[in-house]
């Protein structure tokens, strides 16, 4: 702890001093009660505490339940910064995986408390603390180097006033020196008051003669104007003359929505409703159980026969670290055989499917021992990246076209339509009544991101979507380009999809 308060205490009178000291922020993604989202924190000292005690240089409040008191702690380290986690109880993730024992941050690194917890964009400032303003500097050094040491700073205040009385005697014959001198001042002081008195009836009379020179400047401004006035009027209505002339000119191609909405009827006959109907546990030794949950999601039928959706939306206990998700993924990879079924509704037609029919990529799933949870065992975990597709084969050729090269090389800026059951509208067990909701995004930045998926801004879907299949315009009309997978993971209307090309 001392070693801690000294180098904030030093860290904070080398700001005040004008030093420039490295910084950072952290900007928040997710809306609390202490930091709305779009707020951002600058951080100056090089080790800081987040959590929901007081005493944290970034605090939360206790609307954040699933953050710890103490929960992380963020530390310079030379040129690099770097996150622990500090809860016993909760993780902190970077990217959306789990800090263990400490990670390097990067410029735009996402951090979050806990998987429920709130969400903050990590950035390193070009500038740091040189070009602050004094009272901005001030504060920074009061919030982050005085206040989470308060007892500490006391103690050397309370040093500070026994040196000064100490000192006190010997300052009074200084004092009464400067006294004297202070008296000199007043006398010419009051020579200066008077010397300025006829300056300043200088300054006034140059000021009358510009106030008359401003107003002859106006008036002839105001004739000047009348007369553009004029000229502005005449040019309006040649503007209206010539916009009338382009409206008859011009022709009006269709454009994607258009085209869209009148696909939409073909296209939705190949997008399902896929909800569990049925989630049993068969032990080793042949007894079953039957658990009471559930969840509902959206898939789609391709022309080859593939019924595709999201692996989380089929195996949703390999993504996640609640108490019931950790319990269903050690009983699977200590044997236990898991029966679930899916009913799967479209307009046209329904399907059942069971979960050992679906075809997943798990080869990139990270082993974790359960000893951290006092559990025996261990889990896999996967994430949500371009692995996030499950299919079956079928004999169905009756489905949407689609494009793996297209979906591969999407440009910044281009429009994707998603069809699904966002929060579970549209969604029934009845064929007849089944209507997916139209969704749409723009894409986010030409080709994939550095893990593999498609990036989507103005994302017009939320929970409900996931395992959706997500179309463009082609030549030859609308094609699969991608599967719903980060959907209503981001806040912000950010979103990430699966490429169709890597459903294998």
């Amino acid at each position: 702890m001392a070693a801690k308060v000294t180098k904030a205490l030093t860290t904070g009178m080398k700001v005040l001093g004008g030093g420039n000291v490295s910084a950072y922020t952290l900007e928040h993604l997710s809306n609390s009660r202490k930091h709305p989202a779009g707020s951002f924190e600058t951080i100056i000292i090089p080790y800081i505490e987040l959590g929901r005690d007081g005493s944290n240089a970034v605090s939360f409040g206790d609307d954040m339940a699933t953050v710890s008191r103490k929960h992380a702690a963020i530390e310079r380290k030379g040129d690099n910064v770097v996150i622990k986690n500090l809860s016993t109880s909760n993780p902190t993730l970077v990217n959306g995986r789990p800090v263990k024992n400490e990670y390097f941050l990067n410029n735009g690194d996402e951090i979050q408390l806990s998987l429920e917890g709130p969400r903050m964009r990590f950035n390193l400032s070009a500038s740091g603390t040189a070009k602050m303003g004094v009272t901005r500097r001030m504060n920074l050094v009061m919030q982050q180097a005085v206040r989470p040491y308060r007892a500490a700073v006391a103690g050397l205040a309370a040093m500070i006033i026994l040196i000064t009385g100490v000192g006190g005697f010997l300052t009074y014959t200084q004092i009464t020196h400067l006294t004297a001198k202070n008296d000199e001042l007043v006398v010419k002081t009051d020579s200066i008051l008077k010397a300025s008195d006829v300056a300043k009836n200088e300054l006034l009379a140059t000021i009358d003669n510009m106030k008359k020179t401003n107003n002859d400047a106006l008036e002839k401004l105001s004739k000047n104007n009348a007369s553009l006035t004029g000229k502005l009027n005449n040019l309006s209505a040649q503007n209206l003359q010539l916009r009338a002339d382009v409206t008859v000119l011009a022709t009006t191609p269709k454009n994607s929505n258009e085209e869209l909405a009148e696909a939409y009827d073909n296209l939705k006959n190949h997008v399902y409703y896929l909800e569990v109907v049925e989630f049993q546990l068969q032990y080793p030794d042949g007894s079953v159980e039957d658990v009471a949950m559930g969840w509902t999601g959206t898939g789609f039928m391709l022309k080859d026969g593939r019924f595709v959706t999201a692996r989380h939306c089929v195996q949703g206990w390999r993504f996640g670290t609640e108490e019931n998700d950790i319990i269903l993924n050690s009983l699977e990879q200590a044997g236990v055989k898991f029966n679930v079924k899916f009913r799967c509704t479209s307009p046209s037609q329904q399907l059942t499917f069971m979960y050992k029919d679906f075809k997943v990529n798990d080869s990139q799933d990270e082993k974790v021992n359960l000893a951290d949870y006092d559990m025996d065992g261990f889990i896999k975990l996967a994430a949500l990246d371009r692995y996030d597709w499950a299919y079956v084969s079928t004999s169905n050729t009756d489905g949407l076209m689609f494009d793996d090269e297209l979906s591969k090389s999407l440009k910044a800026g281009s429009k994707v339509f998603a069809l699904g059951f966002t929060e579970g509208f549209g969604g029934s067990d009845n064929s007849s009544s089944v209507s997916p909701m139209l969704g749409e995004a723009t894409v986010g930045q030409s080709g994939l991101t550095k893990d593999g998926n498609i990036s989507v801004t103005s994302k017009g879907w939320g929970a409900g979507n996931s395992g959706g299949p997500v179309l463009t315009k082609a030549k030859d009309g609308f094609k699969v380009v991608g599967i719903v997978s980060w959907g209503p993971h981001i806040k912000g209307d950010i979103g990430f999809l699966v490429p169709v090309a890597e459903v294998k």
